[in-house]
């Protein structure tokens, strides 16, 4: 037993002096050899001797081709190998690595990527070659079969579209990318494969390349920044053999991370540096499917040849398992007894109505039928394994970043304190739940890192409440209208601030005090929003400053569980401007803006309403039509100005000569129109025509000028006592339509005189004569 455990530590030490003598003589980073020797050695010398000065061991390039680094791997002659993924994948299954140390990182610009793929080209001139159905019976140049980008991908792609060059086409293999674009150019080959950066790569050596040549099946892929005609794979691994010490491989990778694209290193490069290793399970499916090395043959394997070529593993397994079935007897009994009490744990979890988890370093270990149901998952095998986060969304209510927040708590847990905290989880349907989240430490005997009991109360409803209070309150402060609340007594014990705004009153005056409430029903009010649930109405109020004010305003009644009132809400807004703004329209609409008499549609209005008041009194009125002489010449020979001038002052002069219930209309122009009530008899009426027509012929001063008109009336009588039958049938337009003929008709006379309709004769008066000895006229 000694002799074996000497024999053991001195395998050891050779092994180290080993390691350490190969670290000592420096490295070999080899370099898959898809473009010309001389290129590569001018683009990743730099990458060499970068790395040499960051790991302090002298690290050598070579450029090898497939058979040549594979000769170098399982000689152990390269330490360090960069290469496609495909080849990658044909070494891994012939020789035990160690994994992928980094991706390379590929730019062109600014962009970058670590994604490859292939391209298929043609020259420009070639009409016959457009799509990848054009690709059968044509003759196709390749590096080789083994690389990704220059033949694998290209082939999967055609697979897919219909189209097998392994049994259809002539494939030439020339070794480099370079010689097949060159093959390409000049008519060896009709179509090229080769990977994605060659062209651009290769467009300073040839100039002009990209009119020469054209890329089939071409995909506009957002971020990636070169010509591709297949789907993306992961771009080169750089890989360590298990022989390399450990120290040496972290050094390395901390220096390839350490590249950054503005580096003068990856621009010389053409990179943007290396990233963690990428995910090289697609490239295992290509070769899957299409059959390549290393998946192009199933051994057949039989018990013999493993218990020949594996005798001694078979032995050592043989020992193992005896030691095992021997530790298992002897460990038998502790497991039995761990077991009852973790089933005895699990039933008190998976029973208990809270939901409730085991967590051990945040990964889910445990959970129970309350918690998968609040995540809404119905299974815990989609939930076990995976750390809590993973549950949650990327950051919580306060800013903290899941992952963060939960290591603090496990930190916490950690030193033996129990932790609470609001967390907020997301269903498997997408939508989000809050809980309260306790965590609390469970010590096992010999268990270095304790496992971790959570339970979640659910608290969302509560977080619901919050923030429909706090949208309310924000409602509160910020409505431009006023908003009041106050007991159910009506005294007020809240306002907001446009509420201070509109009644002038400071918080402090108006809590506690009753709200502006209408002059006419005061706090009668809150007794109807009591009994219909709310009140609305407008009333005026007037502001402590002296302002008057109109106010609309809403009460509404608030009610508890037992269908108590308990309070009211009040919302008003000013809308004195409104009203204003209304009585402005009105007036605009029924009130001549000129000489602010009544308009035309307010004058047939009044004729409405006078005309049924002298139906119920049996009393008379009269229409009168006033035109005005000799008015245009004025308006033409001193201007609009005083022509405006002019009909304000007679507008002023027949007003002052007409009774307070007559009404005065203008019609447009200078028409103007009077409705005379109550005529007692027709001298009276034309004793008052003849003062408007005096009145109107006085002199007028306008625009420093002296100016004299007259003016033509026609009138007519509305008396129903008289001809009560006849005069149903009338109404105020067929007045106002005779008193107009009776004008024209005095104009016809002469002007400056009124006239009568008195059916299809008329009598006329100037003003010198009487009213019984006015002539008639036909």
């Amino acid at each position: 037993m000694r002799k074996r455990l000497r024999f053991g530590l001195l395998v050891l030490l050779l092994s180290a002096d080993v390691f350490a003598g190969s670290a000592e003589e420096g490295l070999t980073l080899g370099v898959f050899a898809y473009r010309p020797d001389t290129i590569l050695q001018e683009r990743y010398a730099p990458l060499a001797d970068y790395l040499s000065e960051q790991v302090g061991v002298d690290i050598r390039l070579e450029v090898l081709n497939q058979d040549a680094m594979n000769r170098a791997v399982a000689a152990n002659r390269v330490d360090l190998f960069l290469t496609n993924p495909s080849h990658f994948l044909q070494i891994r299954s012939e020789r035990s690595l160690t994994g992928v140390l980094a991706t390379l990182i590929r730019s062109s610009g600014d962009v970058s990527t670590t994604s490859l793929g292939g391209v298929i080209i043609t020259r420009t001139d070639r009409p016959d070659i457009e799509s990848l159905e054009d690709l059968r019976g044509k003759i196709i140049a390749s590096p080789g079969i083994h690389f990704l980008g220059g033949y694998q991908a290209q082939v999967l792609e055609l697979r897919d579209a219909g189209v097998d060059i392994r049994r259809q086409n002539l494939v030439r293999y020339l070794d480099t990318h370079d010689r097949v674009v060159r093959s390409v150019l000049s008519g060896d080959s009709d179509v090229g494969f080769i990977r994605t950066a060659i062209l651009e790569q290769m467009v300073d050596e040839i100039p002009g390349l990209f009119d020469q040549i054209k890329v089939l099946n071409s995909q506009q892929l957002s971020e990636f920044p070169f010509a591709v005609s297949t789907r993306l794979y992961p771009e080169w691994p750089l890989v360590a053999l298990p022989h390399v010490d450990p120290r040496i491989v972290r050094r390395v990778a901390s220096a390839l991370f350490a590249i950054e694209p503005e580096d003068p290193l990856a621009r010389t490069m053409g990179i943007a540096g290396f990233s963690p290793p990428a995910d090289y399970q697609s490239v295992e499916y290509l070769a899957r499917t299409l059959r390549v090395p290393p998946y192009d043959q199933m051994p057949q394997v039989t018990w013999v040849d493993v218990l020949d070529q594996y005798r001694l593993w078979v032995v050592t397994i043989l020992v193992l398992l005896i030691l095992l079935v021997a530790s298992s007897l002897w460990l038998g009994k502790r497991k039995r007894q761990l077991a009852t009490e973790q089933k005895r744990l699990n039933r008190l979890i998976l029973s208990w109505p809270q939901p409730m988890l085991m967590l051990r370093n945040g990964v889910l270990m445990d959970i129970n039928r309350a918690a998968m149901d609040l995540l809404k998952h119905r299974s815990g095998a989609t939930m076990l394994g995976r750390n809590l986060a993973a549950f949650s969304p990327v950051r919580q209510d306060d800013g903290q970043i899941s992952y963060e927040k939960l290591e603090q708590l496990l930190e916490g847990v950690a030193a033996d304190r129990v932790m609470q905290s609001e967390w907020l989880l997301s269903r498997s349907d997408g939508s989000d739940v809050y809980v309260d989240m306790t965590l609390a430490p469970i010590h096992e005997k010999g268990e270095t890192d304790p496992l971790v009991l959570c339970s979640w109360y659910d608290i969302t409803a509560r977080k619901q409440a919050e923030q429909r209070q706090r949208l309310a309150a924000s409602v509160f402060e910020c409505a431009r209208e006023a908003i009041f609340i106050t007991d159910n007594h009506g005294m007020v014990i809240d306002v907001n601030d446009a509420y201070r705004a509109i009644t002038g009153r400071s918080r402090s005056r108006a809590v506690g005090r009753l709200p502006p409430l209408p002059m006419d029903e005061g706090i009668s009010v809150f007794s109807s929003a009591r009994s219909q649930g709310f009140w609305m109405g407008e009333f005026p109020s007037r502001h402590p400053n002296g302002d008057e004010l109109i106010l609309s305003a809403t009460i509404s009644s608030v009610r508890d569980e037992q269908g108590e009132v308990t309070h009211f809400v009040g919302i008003f807004s000013d809308i004195s401007r409104l009203k204003e703004q209304e009585r402005k329209l009105r007036v605009m609409a029924h009130y001549d803006a000129l000489t602010a008499l009544p308009n035309r549609v307010l004058f047939a209005d009044r004729l409405q309403q006078a005309m049924a008041l002298t139906r119920r009194q049996g009393s008379r009125l009269a229409v009168a039509y006033i035109d005005l002489d000799e008015f245009k010449p004025v308006n033409d020979a001193y201007g609009h100005r005083a022509g405006d001038q002019l009909l304000v002052e007679v507008a002023s002069r027949m007003r002052a000569e007409l009774r307070e219930e007559d009404t005065l209309a203008r019609l447009g122009g200078d028409e103007f129109a009077a409705i005379i009530m109550d005529v007692q008899d027709q001298k009276t009426l034309e004793t008052l025509l003849a003062r408007l027509l005096a009145k109107i012929s006085a002199p007028a001063w306008v625009m420093d000028h002296s100016v004299e008109i007259s003016a033509s009336i026609g009138y007519t009588l509305f008396a129903p006592v008289q001809n009560e039958q006849a005069l149903e049938e009338l109404d105020g337009d067929q007045l106002l339509r005779q008193a107009d003929q009776a004008m024209y008709r005095a104009k016809q006379q002469g002007r400056n005189r009124y006239v009568r309709y008195a059916g299809e004769a008329f009598q006329a008066s100037s003003p010198g004569q009487s009213a019984g000895g006015s002539p008639r006229a036909d």
